[in-house]
């Protein structure tokens, strides 16, 4: 039922990207990993507007994830741990995981 459905979560970043074929390489070597542990990338939009309040980064980014322990599970597997070294070489700005 409902009430004992695990709340779903999302990592959610808001970058700039500075080195194009090094993000690429991210794009490449995470897509995958997401939905092996049951994520899908919901927002994806690189020059985000109408900016309604404060400075964003140049793109806006939502994975969502089953729960927190889901999205917990990928960020620190060995797998994306590997592809994000291309996402923090390549980028500047932040990123977080919440429900």
């Amino acid at each position: 039922d409902a009430a004992s459905a695990p709340t779903p979560a999302y990592m959610i970043g808001s970058y700039d990207v500075h080195d194009e074929a090094g993000f690429q390489k991210y794009i490449e070597a995470a897509s995958p990993i997401v939905a092996q542990y049951g994520g899908r990338v919901i927002v994806y939009n690189p020059g985000a507007k109408p900016i309604v309040e404060g400075e964003p980064r140049s793109v806006i980014a939502v994975a969502e994830f089953p729960s927190l322990a889901d999205a917990q599970r990928y960020y620190n597997s060995p797998e994306y741990t590997a592809a994000r070294k291309f996402f923090t070489d390549s980028t500047e700005g932040w990123r977080l995981i919440t429900e």
